[in-house]
């Protein structure tokens, strides 16, 4: 998947995120899948590789100056992009 943007440019995904489930469990309630928790990030594109996308909910002016808030999704996880 191919991001059409560039940096600083805004973004959001819509991504299925990974959960976890805490305390004892029966192995039988332990392979029960939870309901699906879909997250909707904005941000502005950083990059991206293979495997993710980069995003961050604050950059500098250019590409030379800092960046803040960096959330690195995996591609496979993602649903839609606008």
């Amino acid at each position: 998947m191919k991001v059409n943007k560039k940096f600083g440019q805004p973004v959001e995904l819509e991504w299925r995120d990974a959960c976890e489930v805490s305390g004892w469990k029966t192995l039988d309630d332990a392979l029960q899948i939870p309901n699906e928790v879909i997250c909707k990030t904005r941000g502005y594109f950083l990059g991206q590789n293979k495997e993710y996308i980069s995003i961050v909910h604050t950059i500098g002016s250019d590409e030379r100056n800092d960046v803040c808030g960096i959330i690195h999704i995996p591609i496979a996880w993602i649903i839609k992009i606008k």
